[in-house]
């Protein structure tokens, strides 16, 4: 069973901190390219996952759907 990435916790730090998508991506120091592949829960690098915890503040398990 995989588990599914919760897009919403990225989409809701997008909306309340009023920034693009590519602004988000400089922050954590990910491509846009990279960011659309974790949204879409495509094979990606683990170690984006922790870039974008930092940048909204959350552990990496609390990205993910039970």
């Amino acid at each position: 069973m995989k588990n599914k990435f919760n897009k919403e916790l990225i989409e809701n730090h997008i909306k309340e901190n009023n920034i693009s998508k590519t602004k988000f991506c400089k922050l954590c120091g990910i491509s846009a390219y990279t960011l659309e592949k974790i949204i879409d829960n495509q094979n990606y690098r683990a170690d984006a996952l922790f870039k974008i915890s930092k940048v909204i503040n959350i552990e990496v398990h609390q990205m993910f759907d039970k």
